[in-house]
């Protein structure tokens, strides 16, 4: 098994199901049924569709378990083609190729209890860590989002796991209310770590109401949240050059674009899939300047040390940007 994190393995789609309302399960294994790549709890699969597209989708499955990959695709109603395609067109059988899986969203495994806050599809990277913590007998409990019960994925397997440890939120029988984030942080203890999946709202609404408890909450984004702009050091333009120490060349990249756009306009075809700072595929290393970071996956120390950033959508606080490119 190779270490290099751009191998791609084909896998075959060994079988599909409809797991809730717009939500199937995919299981994935080795074309010759043997061992795949291990993962860790909050892992994700990075997936080369057949439609062309790269598409990040968490584990769901026992980390424990070599022999298969599971999935769970929810169609998303502005499927920019990655959900329709799973739903629509791929069939039992496929082949499909697929990085080995990284993990962005680590569970911590000395953490005295956990709280797991899911809403909607957000509910798979939080399957696996409730796996790892029901064979290793940590105290957890759940709290999960939901506008219906028939769009809740997985719910009679939790319902009858543990009922007194997950507490359900469904929308449409709350009147339309949407999970409280605040109660959420105040029955938080201080020992226990709040991991958070879901649509970005809820996320949003349970950092914001847990700033004085940061250092206790882990997210896994499937898209950043809007934030603010930045401060622009420089000509105030937004714009900055970008100097690809590499290939010798100096770029301008303009403040609509971001650096891979315009590393594309340029010709040049670097990595990437998410487009939205949660992936960590176009990580690149900063050779000088000072980076403006907003992705949604590196920590603070990596922010604070300024030697990477993710090209899909951070920029440059200082007028140039040196790459390694």
């Amino acid at each position: 098994m190779t270490n290099n994190p751009l191998y791609q393995q084909p896998l075959r789609v060994s079988r599909i199901s409809a797991e809730a309302k717009d939500v199937c399960v995919v299981e994935l294994t080795a074309l010759d049924n043997g061992e795949l790549a291990p993962f860790t709890p909050g892992a994700h699969l990075e997936l080369m569709l057949g439609n062309g597209l790269i598409r990040h989708y968490s584990l769901l499955n026992d980390c424990s378990e070599r022999h298969r990959y599971l999935i769970a695709v929810g169609l998303s109603e502005d499927s920019r083609g990655g959900s329709r395609f799973i739903h629509g067109s791929l069939r039992q059988n496929d082949v499909i190729n697929a990085r080995p899986p990284r993990n962005n969203f680590e569970l911590d495994p000395h953490a005295e209890r956990y709280c797991f806050v899911a809403g909607g599809i957000g509910i798979t990277p939080i399957l696996a860590m409730i796996h790892w913590c029901q064979r290793n007998n940590r105290p957890w409990r759940l709290i999960y989002s939901v506008r219906s019960l028939q769009r809740a994925a997985y719910y009679e397997p939790l319902s009858q796991l543990d009922p007194a440890r997950v507490q359900w939120h469904v929308t449409d029988q709350q009147g339309g209310r949407h999970l409280d984030a605040r109660a959420v942080i105040d029955s938080l203890a201080s020992d226990e770590q709040l991991y958070c999946c879901g649509p970005s709202p809820l996320m949003s609404a349970i950092r914001d109401a847990g700033a004085a408890v940061a250092s206790q909450l882990h997210f896994e984004w499937f898209a950043a949240p809007a934030q603010p702009e930045a401060e622009t050091l420089g000509d105030g333009s937004g714009a900055f050059d970008l100097q690809l120490l590499r290939s010798g060349r100096t770029l301008r990249v303009e403040a609509e674009q971001s650096i891979l756009e315009a590393l594309e306009a340029s010709g040049l075809e670097p990595p990437f899939a998410c487009r939205a700072g949660v992936c960590r595929t176009c990580e690149t290393r900063v050779c000088a300047g000072q980076p403006d970071h907003r992705d949604m996956v590196l920590s603070d120390e990596e922010r604070a040390a300024g030697d990477c950033l993710l090209i899909c959508v951070s920029r440059s606080l200082s007028p140039s940007l040196a790459l390694d490119l």
